[in-house]
C-alpha cells in the first residue's frame, strides 16, 4: 500500500484534472458559440447558464458537474481501494478545487456549489445530504444563494468533528475556506443591498404565502 501522502496527493490530482473540465463552458459554446466567462454574469456555473439560456441548459450543466465530481471519486478509489475512503475524499475536494481554480483559465472558475454537495454526498451519504439540505432551506427561506453556498460545507464540517472522522474534518475545513473565497464577498453584499436576492426564493415564499390564503 503506497503511503497515505501519496494516496491524497494523486486523489487530489485525479480530482483536479476532472473538476478542471467546466461543464458551463462547453454549455455554453454549443448554445451560442460564446464562452460561459463572456455571457451574463461571467461565471462558468449553473446560476449564469439557467440566467442565461434557461433552466434546461442549467440542469445540464448541473448533471455535468455532478458526474465529472463522481468520476473522479470512482477513480481515485479504483486507484488506491486499501485507503478508498482517503482517495475518495481527496478526490472529491480535488474536484472543487479544479472547478473553482482552472489552471487553463488562469485559476479563475466557477463557484463549486454543485461539485462540494456531490462530493460530501458522495463521501458521506447520510451528513452530506443533511448539510445539502439544510443550504437549500437557508436559500429557500433566507433569500440569497452564498448564504446557502456558505452554510453547506460548514454544517458538513460541524456533523464530521462529531463524528471525529480526520480525513473528513480536514476536507470539511478546506471546503470551508473555498466557499468563504467565492462566496464571502456576496454574503457581506447583503448588508449593503449590492447582493440581489435569489429568485427561487422569492417564488418559494410567494408560493407559500398563497397556500396559506
Amino acid at each position: 500500500m503506497p503511503g497515505m501522502g501519496i494516496v491524497v496527493a494523486c486523489s487530489l490530482a485525479v480530482g483536479y484534472v476532472c473538476g478542471s473540465f467546466l461543464t458551463a463552458e462547453l454549455v455554453s459554446k454549443h448554445v451560442s458559440g460564446k464562452s460561459a466567462f463572456d455571457v451574463g454574469m461571467g461565471n462558468p456555473g449553473m446560476a449564469n447558464i439557467g440566467a442565461t439560456y434557461g433552466t434546461g441548459w442549467a440542469a445540464v450543466t448541473l448533471a455535468g458537474d455532478i458526474a465529472k465530481t463522481i468520476l473522479a471519486f470512482v477513480l481515485a478509489r479504483a486507484l488506491f481501494p486499501s485507503a478508498a475512503d482517503a482517495a475518495g475524499t481527496a478526490a472529491a475536494v480535488g474536484a472543487t478545487l479544479g472547478h473553482v481554480f482552472p489552471a487553463w483559465h488562469r485559476f479563475r472558475g466557477g463557484k463549486g456549489v454543485a461539485t462540494t454537495c456531490a462530493g460530501i454526498i458522495l463521501v458521506a451519504p447520510p451528513a452530506g445530504g443533511i448539510a445539502a439540505l439544510a443550504g437549500l432551506l437557508v436559500v429557500l427561506f433566507g433569500g440569497y444563494l452564498c448564504l446557502g453556498a456558505l452554510v453547506i460545507p460548514a454544517v458538513w464540517l460541524a456533523i464530521e468533528l462529531v463524528f471525529g472522522n480526520i480525513v473528513h474534518v480536514v476536507a470539511g475545513v478546506v471546503l470551508v475556506a473555498v466557499a468563504i473565497w467565492c462566496h464571502g464577498g456576496p454574503a457581506a453584499g447583503i448588508r449593503t443591498g449590492e447582493t440581489p436576492r435569489a429568485s427561487i426564493s422569492e417564488k418559494f415564499i410567494s408560493a407559500l404565502f398563497m397556500k396559506r390564503h
